[in-house]
């Protein structure tokens, strides 16, 4: 029996910041359901399944239907005017998250969404894997050129904590998966790069699974992994934009080469 056809009803994760700079949603698709097919001229978008198995029909070349399956924690680009369709035919529900650059959409009364110009295969996210000394990351992004927009898997092992960091340039939204981790943010870095902050007096929150906060330019913040955690983060392209202000393994401020060394893209 074919999927049942559903309206396509994200909820928006990105939460005190400018939308415009990049969108950031979720969808949630239920067993022996599809999302309607897409097509976004002009944009690009990064898909990573947390939950379930989708499988993704995307047209190729010659409009051939290339069909793959994404499980937890991978995903998948749909390049400027890929055309696509989210189906998940099994029988348990699956979540995906949606980032990217933001656009309006056009549906024909078969729910295609209207474009130009020939359909561009999608391609699996990157698997490129940055070290840190409290977990890891992964870049989902890595493997697209010049993008508008960044996409991160952030993993912190229990006990460890984050840098005490701003950034010049970079706003981000963090959404967690697993885990909870208390939350440094909302006070504006000083302007005397010497100045000591006092972390107790910051404010600090509490975040569980299916919750999301966002930081601004040139705001403080820490993550603190009450427990092993993870969380999806959607970004300004300005991934080497760090200044720390206070760090456990006593790093600078800026990107890190030694995280990188054994990564590839």
């Amino acid at each position: 029996m074919e999927p049942t056809l559903i309206a396509a009803s994200p909820a928006n994760l990105v939460a005190g910041i400018d939308q415009s700079l990049y969108t950031f949603v979720e969808h949630a698709i239920p067993a022996r359901h599809a999302l309607p097919r897409r097509q976004r001229p002009g944009t690009c978008r990064t898909f990573v399944v947390i939950a379930g198995e989708v499988r993704l029909d995307c047209l190729g070349e010659h409009d051939l239907t290339m069909t793959r399956r994404y499980g937890r924690w991978t995903g998948w680009h749909a390049l400027p005017a890929s055309t696509y369709q989210m189906i998940n035919d099994g029988d348990q529900d699956a979540v995906v998250l949606e980032a990217g650059t933001v656009t309006a959409e056009v549906q024909d009364g078969a729910g295609l969404v209207l474009g130009s110009g020939p359909s561009q295969p999608c391609v699996d996210v990157s698997g490129y894997k940055v070290d840190k000394p409290w977990g890891h990351e992964i870049w989902y992004t890595e493997n697209l050129s010049a993008p508008a927009y960044a996409v991160k898997q952030i993993h912190m092992t229990a006990g460890h904590q984050s840098s005490l960091q701003s950034h010049l340039y970079k706003i981000e939204t963090n959404y967690v998966v697993d885990g909870a981790a208390t939350v440094l943010n909302g006070v504006a870095a000083p302007d005397d790069p010497a100045a000591v902050i006092d972390v107790n007096r910051l404010p600090r929150r509490v975040y569980q699974p299916s919750s999301a906060w966002s930081s601004p330019r040139k705001v403080l913040h820490r993550v603190i992994a009450e427990s092993d955690y993870t969380s999806v983060e959607v970004s300004t392209p300005e991934l080497d934009d760090v200044i720390r202000w206070a760090d456990d393994a006593g790093r600078g401020h800026g990107r890190v080469d030694a995280e990188h060394a054994g990564s590839q893209r």
